[in-house]
């Protein structure tokens, strides 16, 4: 584990949120180069063409949350060139958005589809970044940071520009300063290319905002935005009245006239994350959810989630939640839930009698929640009268047809955690896998971890993976020489949401099926991201670390 953990601890504040999957594991993992590698045909010729990526996670010296968004440019046979600009914006290290040097940027793509590649900036805040990624396809894969100045998960993606057209549904978060603290923010909402005009105000849009784990509900949106490499957006909230309730500027990086990234430029607060072309509904079907955040504001604890609904005319049914509520692990079945009428391209959505906070008690959160081409996104808008004001959010994935496992393609994994560290403090680690798995559920593959800025190479990955007889791609792990997680199978089958198990570690992230020669399934980000500054282990022996 991070060799600086026991002099960080005093230093940390919370953050929260962004973006897009990952969670991995703990200590005890060693380096060796002798793991096998599974060849799935992917080659440095994998990775040609212009990329946007993006990563969310924390600095490694003050723990505090650092965000990463850029593109770059490929020739297919290892070099980087010109082209290419960075933008990083941490609480710690401050904001800057520089282009890339080409001259001493390069990259490296393995037959399995995990490569590294490095980005160095002729100025800035930071000299530049390393990703380690695994392709899914030759136009999308998972990363995380792998340097020493921080961690962080999310994605790579082919890019494709052109026009934005129609509207977007989002999904940020970050943190914000508040007095010497570091708090967690996080918003979601729609935004129009079309304008309608109130007051001598242009709205275009709906937000909802979760600040500390206080919830501003349902407020207008004027948002103006224009996508480039990078372009810029301002969004603009309101309430009922017309008042201003905040302004929040952004660079845009454009993955595809569906598919956006948004990272804040401001300095005073960070909000990073996606938007994705608007859907007016959310069909009936089975969803497979995963979300993550806080407990309680006042007990501060991590909390993550995942599992099923089934969505029927308004109607939720079979609600499924696993959770993990600093390393309490439990499942739970709801009793239902309900959504409104999409109108705007929101709905206010409930999940009834799921656990959600300290108390302990099962309770029945609402959430935002915007259907989008990458998912719902979801964001927890209830203030409860006890004062235990929580605040968690993600994402829900239609299921489809396919539920099962593939013997036939890898996978690619990204994960991201909050482990104990003996109870002296928490920390973020972020990984990268690639894995086969075979008849019997087992799989097997090289992993690289990144904990907290503190790299390990290819380690052994494996388990095995054993289904639920009970609910369709619901299943767990066993044999694990890593780290134990329950699995979520969506988009039939090409996206596997996962949530870690363990007592001593805790994190959400997703695999996602390969294909060398075709296209990854882009959705959003799998959680709300937090820093572990401010969790508390509640006493001796809580969040331990890993011993294996």
């Amino acid at each position: 584990m991070n060799p600086l953990a026991s002099t960080k601890c005093a230093a940390r504040l919370l953050m929260a949120l962004a973006a897009v999957s990952g969670l991995f594991l703990t200590a005890g993992c060693s380096s060796s180069n002798k793991v096998s590698t599974n060849s799935e045909g992917f080659t440095n010729a994998s990775l040609t063409g212009t990329y946007v990526f993006s990563s969310t996670g924390v600095d490694s010296t003050n723990g505090v949350f650092l965000a990463a968004a850029g593109s770059f440019v490929t020739d297919g046979n290892g070099n980087v060139l010109t082209g290419g600009n960075i933008d990083i914006n941490s609480l710690s290290f401050g904001q800057s958005s520089t282009p890339i040097s080409a001259a001493s940027a390069a990259y490296s793509v393995g037959s399995d589809g995990r490569g590294q590649i490095t980005l160095t900036t002729s100025g800035g805040v930071l000299p530049g970044i390393v990703l380690d990624f695994v392709l899914t396809s030759p136009s999308h894969g998972l990363v995380t940071e792998f340097d020493g100045d921080g961690t962080g998960s999310g994605t790579i993606d082919l890019q494709a520009t052109g026009a934005l057209t129609g509207s977007y549904s989002f999904g940020l978060s970050g943190a914000a300063v508040s007095g010497s603290n570091e708090v967690p923010l996080a918003m979601v909402g729609t935004f129009s290319t079309s304008v309608s005009r109130a007051q001598g105000i242009s709205f275009n849009g709906l937000a909802d905002i979760n600040a500390n784990g206080v919830a501003t509900a349902d407020l207008n949106l004027a948002a103006t935005v224009t996508a480039g490499s990078p372009g810029t957006a301002t969004l603009s909230s309101y309430n009922s009245s017309n008042d201003l309730v905040a302004t929040y500027n952004f660079d845009v990086y454009m993955v595809d006239v569906t598919h956006l990234k948004f990272i804040e430029t401001d300095t005073a607060q960070i909000l990073a994350g996606d938007a994705f072309t608007q859907q007016t509904s959310i069909p009936d079907g089975v969803y497979a959810y995963s979300m993550e955040g806080l407990d309680s504001t006042s007990n501060v604890e991590p909390l993550a989630m995942a599992g099923f609904f089934t969505s029927a005319s308004g109607t939720l049914s079979d609600v499924l939640q696993d959770y993990n509520d600093a390393g309490n692990f439990n499942e739970v079945a709801g009793t239902g839930g309900s959504f409104t009428t999409v109108t705007g391209g929101r709905t206010e959505l409930t999940l009834n009698s799921i656990y959600n906070g300290a108390s302990g008690l099962l309770d029945s959160p609402t959430f935002a929640a915007y259907p989008s081409s990458g998912g719902i996104e979801m964001l927890e808008i209830d203030n409860p009268t006890d004062g235990e004001f929580g605040i968690t959010g993600g994402i829900a994935l239609p299921q489809g047809t396919t539920t099962t496992i593939s013997t036939t393609p890898g996978y690619g994994l990204n994960l991201s955690a909050i482990n104990g560290n003996g109870g002296n403090g928490n920390f973020e680690e972020d990984d990268i896998a690639q894995f086969v798995v075979d008849s019997s559920g087992n799989y097997s593959g090289p992993e690289d971890i990144n904990d907290e800025g503190s790299t390990t190479p290819n380690v052994s990955f494996t388990g095995t993976l054993t289904p639920d007889t009970a609910v369709a791609g619901h299943g767990s792990v066993t044999n694990s020489s890593e780290f134990n997680f329950n699995y979520y199978a969506a988009n039939d089958g090409s996206t596997i949401l996962i949530l870690e198990t363990d007592s001593n570690q805790l994190g959400l992230g997703s695999f996602e099926a390969q294909s060398s020669s075709g296209s990854g399934v882009r959705t959003a980000a799998a959680h709300t991201q937090f820093s572990p500054v401010l969790f508390k282990p509640k006493g001796k022996g809580a969040w331990k670390k890993r011993s294996k």
